[in-house]
C-alpha cells in the first residue's frame, strides 16, 4: 500500500469532499481517502497492484475537477 497526494484546486466545500470521497472509495484498491478543503488536496491510500495514479486522476476529472 502507498499514499499519494493529488492537487485538486477546484475543491470548494463539503459537497466536493463527499463527491470525491465517494467516487474514489468505489475504485478497487483504494483503502482510504482524505480530502483537505483548505489545502485543496486529496490524499489517497491505495494498493498499486489494483489501481494507479492515472485512474485516480481520471476519476476526479470525470467529476468535473482539475487534478494533478
Amino acid at each position: 500500500m502507498s499514499t499519494r497526494i493529488f492537487d485538486v484546486p477546484t475543491i470548494k466545500g463539503e459537497a466536493c469532499v463527499r463527491t470525491i470521497s465517494t467516487a474514489l472509495r468505489r475504485l478497487p484498491g483504494i483503502m482510504g481517502v482524505q480530502v483537505d478543503i483548505e489545502a485543496k488536496e486529496v490524499c489517497v491510500d491505495l494498493d498499486s497492484a489494483l489501481v494507479n495514479e492515472v485512474q485516480v486522476i481520471q476519476t476526479i476529472r470525470e467529476l468535473g475537477h482539475e487534478a494533478k
